[in-house]
């Protein structure tokens, strides 16, 4: 019957995310008990019941405004001692744990409320002494940057201390203080058109300094002051516009308090490597650029965002190497990414820093294991189990050692098979089935060695056919299901722009028609992907650069940062990559 869809499309559409996920927790930030606090506490949409999950604000304060997309909620403004803020502290759902992403209001200002869609955060009204105000500024998701909206519309009249909450297509602004008494004034903003209007209900009680959550079916007005302090819940029924008392309370009577709407249990963005229910695989969401050389050793770590293809550097996702280092190498799975090995200027190291792609922290693994060996220059390829640190050098030259750690338990060991021959400045690839060290310095050579998963054996050219077209050293690589490609390099003589692609149907090497090439000839650059593109990052032209390169996997064309828009935070060559 046309029109009718089964849930196999409902999951397919939820996955790329063009399908709207219902939130499962409410999040009640801040506030004045008194005297402030930084206490969050949730609720929980399938039973509307009340708990403290944990994270708290970076400081406590009252008199916020907060708003959320499916995967942040973002808390903005407020009293702080000694004065108003216009800072925005950002709660990752997948996580629950709070940071400092880095966008401001435009004025310092408390006690306002705001109200979001898929696109925007709304903070709206507020506390500017002399007066209340009646401003709307708006954040774009998309770059966590704050503007006056472009039609410029305001409240319908100069408040504070109001909430609200929204669905879809509007957002409702409840409560708050006039010059006059508390009010139980309803505005509502139609995100169409930005416009505010009067609908018509209003709360049970006319109150101010308020906090509100909503999902999709409801929005709760929390607590405020009436006087005096109240613990109660309002719910306004987004089919009707109607406001009842649905019977849960807060764990304590408080106002000038605030709250974000948000998930752990679904997240249409933050999809993990692996494959869906029909067996294809799910794109990545972030790609992870590690330590370099700047000149000198940094521990910085560069996020893309692959929706956005947008790069931001610590403080806006807070992780950072444990330590400065350059020529490293990097695995993951799903759940982490580990920079192993690597150059601080003194010593090579064999120490592995960790990931966690769920909060962006970084940390040794809890068992405190470490590559066999201190080295730097190598490269490293993983499967779902294990992942491969290959070659490299340590003094007093080049060796041809593989270092496998085991996902499971965060073990490290010797594979117990070697590359052909000793090794640095390889570039790496992997399939499902095999992983595909390329090039290096022996001086250079086009060997490209290929380790079978599922035996841990190494063979070389001629077993399995595979050769570079260009013997190069300090060359990146980049993989989809059916190709990997081997972008730049040093030859001896010069940087190298070439891509050469091994096909993993038949091993077989050629240079792609039309010719791809990067942008610019470099080395000692790195690389992530997801299944669209492939990301060529930073490297030594010289100088160094901060070029990204995209290479498309449905067309072999590569193009740069003036086409996609990202480059690293700083220029560094000898980094590693890492995608979640």
């Amino acid at each position: 019957m046309a029109g009718v869809f089964g849930l196999k499309k409902v999951y397919n559409r939820q996955r790329v995310d063009n399908w709207s996920e219902s939130a499962n927790y409410g999040y009640v930030a801040g506030g004045f008990a008194p005297p402030y606090v930084c206490t969050i506490d949730r609720i929980d949409f399938s039973n509307e019941t009340v708990s403290l999950p944990g994270p708290s604000l970076t400081q406590a304060r009252y008199g916020i405004g907060a708003v959320s997309n499916s995967n942040y909620g973002y808390f903005a403004g407020g009293f702080a001692l000694p004065g108003r803020v216009c800072t925005i502290d950002r709660i990752d759902f997948s996580s629950e744990t709070v940071s400092l992403p880095g966008p401001s209001l435009t004025q310092a200002r408390s006690i306002l409320a705001a109200v979001s869609n898929s696109n925007y955060g709304y903070f709206a009204g507020g506390s500017v002494p002399p007066s209340r105000v009646c401003t709307i500024d708006r954040i774009d998701f998309s770059s966590e940057t704050v503007a006056v909206p472009p039609v410029g519309d305001q409240l319908t009249q100069a408040r504070n201390a109001l909430a609200a909450v929204s669905n879809s297509n509007y957002g409702y602004f409840g409560g708050g203080s006039t010059p006059g008494p508390v009010v139980c004034t309803i505005d509502r903003i139609d995100f169409s058109s930005e416009t505010v209007s009067l609908p018509g209900p209003s709360l049970t009680q006319g109150r101010d300094a308020l906090a509100a959550v909503s999902n999709s079916n409801y929005g709760y007005f929390a607590g405020g002051f009436s006087p005096p302090y109240r613990c109660t819940i309002d719910r306004i029924d987004f089919s009707n516009e109607t406001v009842s008392l649905p019977g849960p309370s807060l764990t304590q009577a408080r106002y000038i308090l605030a709250a974000v709407s948000g998930g752990k249990s679904i997240n249409s963005r933050g999809v993990r490597k692996g494959t869906d229910i029909d067996g294809k695989g799910i794109s990545s969401t972030y790609g992870y650029f590690a330590g370099g050389d700047a000149p000198g050793q940094v521990c910085t770590i560069d996020r893309i965002d692959f929706s956005t293809e947008t790069v931001v550097g610590p403080p806006v996702h807070g992780a950072s190497l444990t330590e400065a280092r350059s020529s490293l190498a990097a695995v993951s799975n799903s759940n982490y990414g580990y920079f192993g090995g690597g150059f601080d200027a003194a010593v090579r190291l064999c120490t592995i820093d960790r990931i966690d792609f769920s909060n962006e922290t970084v940390s040794l693994p809890p068992v405190g294991n470490q590559l066999t060996e201190g080295r730097n220059a190598f490269n490293a390829v993983s499967n779902s189990n294990y992942g491969y640190f290959a070659g490299g050098y340590t003094p007093p030259g080049r060796v041809c050692t593989i270092d496998r750690i085991d996902f499971s338990n965060e073990t490290t060991s010797e594979s117990g098979n070697n590359l052909t021959q000793a090794r640095n400045g390889i570039g790496a690839v992997s399939n499902s089935n095999y992983g595909y060290f390329a090039g290096g310095a022996t001086p250079n050579v086009c060997t490209i060695d290929r380790i079978d998963f599922s035996t841990e054996t190494v063979v070389g050219p001629p077993v399995h056919e595979a050769n570079l077209t260009v013997a190069r050293s300090g060359l990146a690589g980049v993989s989809n299901s059916n190709y990997g490609y081997f972008a730049g390099g040093y030859d001896g003589t010069s940087q190298r722009c070439t891509i050469d692609r091994l096909d993993f149907s038949n091993d077989t090497i050629l240079i792609p028609a039309p010719t791809p090439q990067l942008t610019n000839a470099r080395n000692l650059l790195t690389s992530v992907s997801n299944s669209n593109y492939g990301y060529f990052a930073g490297g030594q032209s010289p100088p160094n650069v901060a070029t990204i390169d995209r290479i498309d996997f449905s067309t072999e064309t590569v193009d740069g940062p003036p086409v996609h828009g990202a480059n690293l935070t700083g220029a560094r060559n000898s980094l590693a990559g890492v995608s979640n």
